[in-house]
């Protein structure tokens, strides 16, 4: 369906337009895992490069 402009669209139509409604939507588990595995992977890389730089400035840069 294209995108048409609300000022140039029939008012009319609107209203004599008709949805159809299927109850709720499904809940998107899959999006939701991969969500939970990013947040994980993202925190595990920021934790490593953290203990990384801690180890750079307190033994090698002295």
């Amino acid at each position: 369906m294209a995108y048409i402009n609300p000022r140039l669209r029939n008012p009319a139509e609107g209203a004599a337009a008709t949805t159809k409604t299927t109850g709720s939507a499904a809940p998107d588990w899959i999006g939701g895992a991969c969500a939970i595995i990013a947040f994980c992977l993202a925190a595990a890389t920021l934790t490593i490069l953290y203990l990384e730089w801690d180890l750079y400035t307190k033994f090698i840069a002295s």
